[in-house]
């Protein structure tokens, strides 16, 4: 029970970093967005920010408990600053966001939130054990108790030859490993209570801001939109679906990617064709891109492929070469990726030093 206490407890911290790291982002880079946007852009930039400092790290392979240090350093600075000069911000938009759920008290506000909240304790109950839910896991356990970054295979535990830059590309499991490390629980617990728990919150996020997104001002129309598609996952969990990568392995990267990642590029899409002159939604997609790989490596096609096919409909609409480079430039970071994954398959490997 007080394992469970301290999961939640991490939900809500995490929570509350998205806010944080979303907020430091728009004082930074002066973008406005709806406090639901900013909580959504703060995930992704959380994320992203955590693969700079993670993946120099796991590349030249260094000890894991150099990664916590840095982390906690820049995390700590990025407080300091949004104490410093974004305090209020953050505190009108936690209120806002508030606000707006309290003018949509009713049945329908308590219905939506037991849907969510009943996809979240279905998540947690459910006993899927695969291949991969074993290398993953594996992979944050011999992480902590070894000091060491994707050296180790999670299967086997045996030290590997190379780095299996299939997943050492992403540092989304090193985030876990750190959160296992500094909360002293083990990996099936984070990722089953904590990172399980996450992408069910932000999926609904994401499609309450479509709702919203789709239906200006119709606050309900959102909410039960939002309903209806938790009731859709619901009836639709069978194998290989999104909803069972929500519902079932939503603790696995590639869940974060089928119901975080692709619907997020998909909000910021629908915002663009609405407003394409708008900058903010052009930062706000490039960020996704840019932290998708981060969050998931089965975004290292799929995102700047959703990019290309919607900006060329864009653009074969309007004309304007501006929106051509936009896009290529949010496709750049995972051309980046897709780069350095193709020179893996070819033979170019990272020795692991014994």
């Amino acid at each position: 029970m007080v394992q469970l206490a301290v999961c939640f407890l991490i939900i809500v911290l995490l929570g509350i970093e998205f806010c944080v790291y979303g907020v430091g982002f728009r004082k930074i880079f002066r973008v406005e967005l709806q406090g639901y946007e900013t909580a959504i852009l703060g995930f992704f930039v959380y994320f992203g920010m955590f693969q700079i400092v993670a993946l120099p790290l796991i590349l030249l392979q260094r000890p894991f408990h150099e990664l916590i240090v840095l982390w906690l350093v820049a995390t700590g600075a990025m407080h300091v600053f949004v104490a410093l000069k974004g305090r209020k911000e953050l505190g009108s938009m936690t209120l806002g966001i508030f606000a707006g759920l309290w003018r949509m008290k009713g049945i329908l506000l308590a219905a939506v939130i037991l849907l969510v909240a009943f996809a979240c304790w279905f998540q947690g109950t459910q006993q899927y054990i695969g291949w991969d839910t074993t290398y993953y896991i594996g992979t944050i356990n011999t992480t902590v108790y070894t000091d060491t970054m994707y050296v180790y295979d999670g299967n086997s535990g045996v030290m590997a030859k190379t780095l299996e830059l299939r997943y050492a590309l992403s540092a989304f499991y090193m985030h876990s490993a750190l959160l296992c490390k500094l909360a002293s629980l083990s990996g099936i617990l984070i990722q089953k209570y904590v990172m399980g728990t996450i992408c069910i919150l932000m999926h609904g996020l994401i499609v309450f801001a479509m709702g919203r997104r789709l239906f200006p001002d119709k606050e309900k129309k959102a909410l039960f939109m939002t309903g209806l598609v938790f009731l859709m996952h619901l009836g639709f969990q069978t194998m290989y679906t999104a909803s069972d990568f929500l519902l079932i392995r939503g603790y696995e990267a590639k869940g974060f990617c089928a119901n975080v990642v692709i619907p997020a590029v998909f909000y910021a899409v629908v915002c663009l064709w609405q407003d394409k002159q708008r900058r903010e939604y052009w930062v706000f997609l490039f960020m996704i891109c840019f932290s998708s790989v981060p969050v998931s490596m089965s975004s290292i096609l799929i995102v700047p492929a959703m990019v290309v096919v919607t900006v060329l409909a864009e653009w074969l609409l309007d004309r304007k070469w501006k929106i051509l480079w936009q896009g290529f430039l949010c496709a750049v970071p995972n051309g980046i990726y897709l780069v350095a994954y193709f020179l893996y398959t070819q033979g170019v490997k990272i020795m692991i030093h014994k």
